[in-house]
């Protein structure tokens, strides 16, 4: 099967959705089908809400990456020249109008201008994969149709954020199939009017974590006996950094050599305890290091559309203390991989407190998380999933044509 997956930002350019399609694309690669990769940049650049639909890309030439071929999305001057009115959405009011009301028929205006660019990149596809919202997920799946090529999308939308503007709201609808994350997730998309038969549910692909041998003058800066809890991920606000340094408090009460280490990007935590080790960015080997030592990972978001370091930490046996929103308690109530406590200090404490106070039912629940991972979120067992997907895309398709 020829499959395109269409993406905003693919490798070397690194971030959730770059990951997913990485992941997704080499394991199709892998078993044995052809899979090209249509972006807009690969590169770490500025891509704001608006900026990636006027703004000049930098340039690259295509190219192959894990038996992915790789190759870019970028309308000429005089097409982008014609997308200049988006830039009154910069506007405050005029963005908001154009966000509820007027990106439904925008939307179309921009698929229009960028379809004779984008077309021939999917022409000779069997299923076109968008990842992501926005207009380019509406002009893909737009050009797919017109080119009798079924479609499917993964959103990765977060309400209140992004993903839910009338554009991509269109695109949901008309695209063949919406793959959700999670049930909870496949719930919002139904609720924004995407038909229940058109929905899919399907993990993201989580990897194996990569693991860096450590030279003896290069251990982790955490004493044998100590507990470590794990932070995984950017420290942006939605994640609940504050939240589980307010919990680490508490926690000292009955673990008082108890380490909290929050591993990834961000603004330097202001501590004021050498028990709160600050790591910052690592690279994927590191993370697996700080893994493989943890009891547990700790993820208190209060919002998101999957939760893949959960899965991350399953695929290292580590159990998993997450926050009470619906995307992370249907992740550990399917799995029995952790323990779910209400987004607040002192409860986050107290389940973070019980599995260090129970190192056998932590071995539990993350040797259960381990076994959900094996059988769902693997990245073989994702791209079977995937595989019907497009398999049952391509049947209806030829059936419509005929």
């Amino acid at each position: 099967m020829r499959v395109a997956i269409v993406t905003r930002r693919y490798w070397p350019a690194i971030g959730g959705v770059e990951r997913v399609a990485m992941n997704l694309g080499e394991t199709l690669v892998a078993a044995g089908h052809e899979v090209r990769v249509v972006g807009q940049c690969v590169d770490e650049g500025r891509f704001g809400r608006m900026t990636h639909i006027i703004r000049e890309n930098l340039c690259f030439a295509p190219f192959e990456h894990g038996g992915v071929s790789v190759v870019q999305f970028r309308p000429t001057r005089r097409r982008r020249a014609l997308l200049l009115p988006f830039g009154l959405e910069l506007i405050p009011l005029m963005g908001r109008l154009s966000q509820r009301r007027l990106r439904r028929h925008s939307a179309a205006y921009y698929s229009a201008v960028v379809r004779p660019v984008l077309a021939p990149l999917l022409a000779d596809a069997d299923v076109v994969h968008v990842l992501g919202g926005e207009v380019m997920a509406y002009a893909a799946v737009d050009a797919a149709r017109r080119a009798g090529i079924p479609s499917a999308i993964s959103p990765f939308a977060h309400p209140g954020d992004w993903g839910f503007d009338a554009g991509s709201i269109r695109a949901y609808r008309e695209a063949g199939a919406v793959i959700a994350t999670t049930r909870a997730d496949a719930a919002i998309y139904r609720g924004a009017g995407v038909e229940p038969e058109r929905l899919r549910v399907v993990p993201l692909p989580v990897p194996p974590i990569a693991h860096a041998p450590a030279a003896a003058d290069d251990e982790l800066p955490v004493p044998g006996d100590a507990p470590l809890v794990v932070f995984l991920g950017a420290r942006r606000s939605t994640k609940g950094v504050d939240l589980l340094l307010a919990a680490a408090a508490h926690v000292w009460d009955a673990h008082p050599h108890a380490r909290f280490a929050f591993v990834g990007p961000g603004e330097p935590l202001r501590a004021g305890d050498d028990r709160i080790l600050d790591v910052g960015r690592v690279e994927d080997a590191e993370r697996g290091r700080w893994l493989e030592r943890a009891q547990l990972l700790c993820l208190p978001s209060s919002s998101e559309s999957f939760g893949m370091v959960v899965g991350e930490a399953w695929s290292e046996s580590v159990p998993v203390v997450v926050s009470d929103i619906p995307v992370l308690r249907e992740l550990v109530e399917d799995s029995g991989g952790g323990l779910v406590a209400p987004r607040e200090e002192q409860a986050l404490a107290a389940a973070i407190s019980t599995l260090l106070s129970d190192p056998e039912r932590a071995r539990a629940l993350g040797a259960a998380g381990n076994e959900f991972w094996r059988r769902r979120l693997a990245p073989a067992a994702v791209c079977a999933q995937h595989l019907e997907i497009y398999a049952e895309l391509s049947a209806l398709n030829s059936r419509a044509a005929a």
